[in-house]
């Protein structure tokens, strides 16, 4: 039976999180034996004991290489076949852990919606341990930058279970209200201030709107006073990263999308799978899942006046809403699940298993 472990040093919850525990989901119900490796305090490790997934103690503490031979020591314990990472850090820290422990192989999950670019760090940590780069698409595998000691690339998009979907219950609203959810990340502080500013337009021409704010801005205080100033007072709430927010989003009569790269990817899959009116904004990695008119809607990140006007025709046009929620929802199940992910994983995890840490 194959073991694979994934390691997420962080307390926070994130898009990079979900990511993972659908993977691990996914691959457990493959029979794999699942870890996570994490802080046992993180949002990340209450998720995965709830879903019956194994924990293994870790965070960064120290340099390198004292977190690697933390690491180390687990993933032999373990027997891990595989260790799972994102960044240039982490990936120096499971390499050096993957040597140590003399069996694990690396998959270094490259930056959702961009080629990453090889730094020193990587290149280090490729020479420790077998390792094979995972991209979301064949063209950033195509542009990144070769490199003579890799074992290999995995392409596999973000993908989320819809199944989970099924029976969400959607949380209360105030009647007469619209509510606008906003998912932002700590890259997107920009198009966040953006929508505001459409949700501010939206209530100067007399609409009764709130917006609900989930994730995490850059800059929490700025968000908030950008909002006052606004005059938007107690018609915005700062959720933050929840774990479950599927019934936010089900409540929600429109989700935004001005998050990128994972957060921003993962949160459109959810959107569409509550057959949600999603709103994505143009020129991130939300975009690549919407047919504009068709699944969703693409807005402008800027244009604040023009944003509003679309929200106030997708109000007005409720019948088409519901049309391209009910498309949206069909080409999540049918084309967004996770088996393609799984399979890939599966077929590393068999070359894995006999690839051999070099000396």
């Amino acid at each position: 039976m194959s073991r694979i472990v994934f390691y997420y040093p962080s307390l926070e919850w994130t898009g990079l999180a979900r990511v993972y525990f659908e993977m691990g989901r996914a691959l457990a119900a493959r029979g794999v034996t699942v870890a996570v490796a994490c802080p046992l305090d993180s949002q990340i490790a209450y998720a995965a004991h709830a879903a019956r997934l194994e924990l293994i103690s870790a965070e960064a503490r120290g340099s390198w290489v004292s977190d690697g031979v933390r690491l180390g020591n687990a993933l032999r314990e373990f027997s891990a076949d595989a260790v799972v990472v994102a960044g240039d850090d982490e990936h120096l820290v499971v390499a050096w852990a993957a040597r140590r422990s003399g069996r694990a192989a690396v998959i270094r999950r490259m930056r959702t919606g961009a080629a990453t670019p090889l730094t020193v760090s990587t290149r280090l940590a490729v020479r420790m341990a077998p390792t094979w780069f995972m991209h979301s698409s064949a063209a950033e595998a195509q542009a990144s930058e070769p490199l003579k000691q890799l074992r290999g690339r995995i392409i596999a998009d973000i993908a989320i279970d819809a199944m989970q979907f099924e029976r969400v219950i959607a949380a209360p609203t105030p009647i007469g209200t619209t509510t606008i959810a906003i998912l932002t990340d700590p890259d997107a502080q920009r198009a966040t201030a953006a929508a505001l500013r459409t949700v501010a337009a939206l209530r100067s021409r007399g609409h009764p709107i709130r917006a609900l704010v989930l994730g995490t801005p850059h800059d929490v205080n700025e968000t908030r006073v950008h909002a006052t100033a606004l005059g938007l007072g107690d018609s915005v709430t700062l959720l933050g990263d929840l774990v479950d927010r599927a019934s936010v989003l089900a409540a929600a009569d429109i989700v935004w999308i001005v998050a990128d790269n994972d957060d921003g990817g993962i949160a459109t899959l959810d959107a569409m799978a509550l057959g949600s009116a999603v709103v994505v904004t143009r020129g991130t990695v939300a975009e690549r899942y919407i047919q504009h008119g068709e699944t969703g809607i693409v807005a402008d990140r800027d244009d604040a006046l023009a944003s509003a006007a679309l929200v106030t025709l997708m109000q007005s046009d409720q019948e088409s809403m519901s049309a391209m929620g009910d498309a949206a929802r069909e080409v999540v199940r049918l084309s967004r699940g996770l088996s393609t992910v799984a399979d890939a994983l599966m077929k590393v995890l068999g070359e894995a298993a006999t690839a051999q840490v070099a000396a």
